[in-house]
């Protein structure tokens, strides 16, 4: 028979120092059979005491039964307190004298088995982060371990950082509510709503990190991601490895570059098309092509469409489009457009610095256009250019400084959808413009503010493609990433 291992025949004695202590821990999660049996000889030893008390309680004590009379004379003592005296004792000893190492030990030793050494603590937290704690609320310390069952949420402007036992981070965002599930689901994080940037650490054969969102989970095994949870659906960015995108069917393999969503239309794998951070380059790609329209031909038969490379240019922290009377002589419309086909099926990120003035820039004064929007606006076509698709205008001036989605095709403008909030002023934003089908998405930092359906017809000739185009006072664009529809 294989000798066990020293440390825990000095647990079995009560023998352990702290450091031992944590080294016992630390072998059984690295052996799993020898966890599962050093629990089950735990819950073993319990059965056998109950056992042994239900066996002698039941008649036959034979030599330990004290005679009749002792029994009359102390009526409160059971006849098997003879046999427990001589049997139980050993057990009784190691129980009193390791009481508190016992239940520490058994807590620990099974949320190792049910978590398999998930043991989530907070690493670091800004602002109001709060756990949710057998129903009540209270605030979240760094350092503090996360139980099964307990939830983690952060407020608006918050953010906080959780660290599992393997180096597994996970930050979230704010307005963001993170769980762990108890029992058998407890390798699951459980992502009810908002956003979280994700570095798992290489997980053990067979026991993949499973992050459950509303609409479908997601199974890794060691990788880095963005996973957003919103009531309409929920979407992932892989950044390194692969994840394993799943909503009860047979789900999606997503790789580095890659996206996914899922709503309930089911999952949309999404492929890059381009990743461009314009706060690093030094030349616009070659893909991107800039046209100008002026505005007296613009909802003519007639437009006038003309290059215009001095239409943007490359500034420090991004890109901007050209102030239009000054590098044109005229107003219209100056589009920046993707040169090859990507389909009807498209997302677009872009992330931007909007301002009323930039400091440094050195142009003249906005057109008296931009005085309808005085800080900034931008619009992206989408399953066509800005002239033949559908555009989402941002800080629409008819709204005023709203959302609409429109087209121009094929001379007159028609309205599609709008959503008259206005847009945030000064900051960092980040607008996102999702077509799938006929459903099209529309998204300002993490707030949906449009999901309608398209049913305008486009021209069937067009170049299903995508583009950027500015009417008046221009942001400066800090990166642009694009996906086209991949497999269902």
């Amino acid at each position: 028979m294989t000798e066990p291992h020293p440390l825990i025949t000095a647990y079995l004695d009560n023998a352990l120092s702290e450091a031992e202590y944590e080294e016992l821990l630390a072998w059984l999660k690295a052996h799993p059979d020898h966890l599962r049996a050093f629990v089950e000889a735990n819950v073993f030893e319990q059965q056998v005491r109950s056992a042994v008390v239900g066996e002698v309680r039941r008649e036959s004590a034979g030599a330990f039964v004290q005679d009749e009379e002792s029994r009359r004379r102390n009526p409160g003592r059971d006849t098997a307190g003879g046999l427990m005296d001589r049997f139980v004792w050993p057990w009784r000893s190691w129980a009193m004298a390791g009481a508190g190492v016992l239940v520490a030990g058994a807590m620990i030793i099974w949320w190792m088995g049910q978590g398999a050494g998930l043991r989530p603590t907070i690493a670091s937290t800004q602002g109001e982060v709060q756990i949710l704690r057998d129903g009540q609320r209270i605030p979240a310390n760094t350092g503090e371990p996360i139980r099964p069952g307990e939830r983690i949420r952060t407020g608006p402007n918050a953010s906080a950082e959780l660290r599992l036992a393997d180096g597994t981070s996970i930050r979230m965002d704010g307005s963001t509510d993170v769980g762990f599930l108890p029992g058998k689901a407890a390798r699951q994080v459980q992502v009810k709503t908002g956003m979280v940037r994700c570095d798992v650490a290489k997980q053990p054969p067979g026991q993949p990190l499973v992050f459950q969102t509303p609409h479908a989970d997601l199974t890794v095994l060691g990788t880095a991601f963005d996973l957003l949870a919103a009531p309409v659906e929920s979407r992932a960015r892989v950044h390194q490895g692969r994840v394993h995108w799943a909503d009860g069917g047979p789900g999606v393999e997503v790789a580095a570059g890659e996206a996914c969503t899922a709503d309930s239309q089911g999952i949309q794998a999404w492929q890059p098309v381009c990743n461009l951070d314009f706060r690093t380059l030094k030349a616009v790609p070659p893909q991107l092509e800039t046209v100008f329209c002026n505005e007296e031909s613009l909802l003519t038969a007639r437009r006038r469409i003309v290059p215009a490379p001095n239409g943007i240019r490359l500034e420090d922290g991004g890109l901007r489009f050209a102030t239009l009377p000054h590098a044109f002589g005229e107003h219209g419309l100056a589009v920046t457009r993707w040169t090859e086909p990507v389909g009807g099926d498209v997302a677009i990120e872009v992330e931007l610095s909007a301002a009323a003035k930039v400091d440094g820039d050195s142009t003249p004064p906005a057109d008296p256009a931009s005085e309808r929007n005085p800080n900034w606006s931008l619009q992206i076509a989408v399953d066509g250019d800005s002239f033949d698709g559908y555009r989402v205008v941002f800080a629409a001036p008819k709204y005023p400084n709203g959302i609409e989605v429109d087209s121009i095709h094929p001379v007159e403008w028609m309205l599609l959808a709008r959503d008259p909030r206005p847009m945030p002023e000064a900051g960092d934003h980040t607008l996102r413009v999702e077509k799938r089908r006929s459903q099209l998405r529309v998204w300002v930092d993490r707030e949906l503010r449009i999901d309608t359906a398209l049913s305008y017809p486009l021209a069937p000739d067009r170049k299903r493609t995508f583009a950027l185009s500015e009417y008046g006072a221009g942001p400066l664009i800090r990166s642009l990433r694009v996906w086209r529809g991949g497999r269902d």
